[in-house]
């Protein structure tokens, strides 16, 4: 897997704002003038921003995505705090990149709430469910909770208290 990391510098140039995008490869080094402002965002090639957004300053290094271990399996966890009030928290695992749904369910099948439903890189993730937002406020009892990527399904039971 080629990693790109794409910078963005912002100049000033007599009064005006000149911008360039340089792409680089994995291992490419490049030298940044003392006290030249860099802001850059990392973006994989499927054109998603990782983090929160851009850093602006001075950079003192930049780490490749390649030390990052990736799962080797998918996985859904239990939830934590699980019974809960209002909110838990709910992590899984992709080893692949695919789209990946999950979904909320009463104890009679009925859909109460979509957490997820999109295409996520491989890696593993968290996801707030809040249950005083979903359908109006979900009342105490039991909900299963579903993962479905890359045609594998996980199911996992959850517990609401107030």
């Amino acid at each position: 897997m080629k990693n790109k990391i794409v910078l963005v510098f912002l100049l000033t140039i007599v009064a005006l704002n000149a911008q360039s995008v340089i792409t680089l490869s994995a291992g490419t080094t490049i030298e940044i003038g003392t006290g030249a402002d860099l802001c850059a965002g990392s973006i994989e090639g499927s054109g998603q921003l990782l983090g929160s957004g851009t850093f602006c300053g001075n950079p003192t290094g930049v780490e490749s995505k390649d030390d990052i271990k990736l799962p080797t399996e998918f996985a859904l966890g239990q939830n934590y705090p699980n019974p809960f009030n209002p909110s838990t928290i709910i992590s899984f695992q992709l080893p692949v990149s695919s789209n990946a749904t999950l979904k909320v369910y009463d104890v009679l099948g009925n859909e109460v709430a979509t957490l997820l439903n999109e295409y996520r890189e491989a890696g593993k993730y968290e996801v707030v469910f809040d249950a005083s937002f979903a359908g109006g406020g979900l009342s105490s009892g039991i909900y299963i909770y579903k993962l479905q990527a890359a045609n594998n399904i996980f199911t996992k039971k959850m517990t609401i208290i107030k």
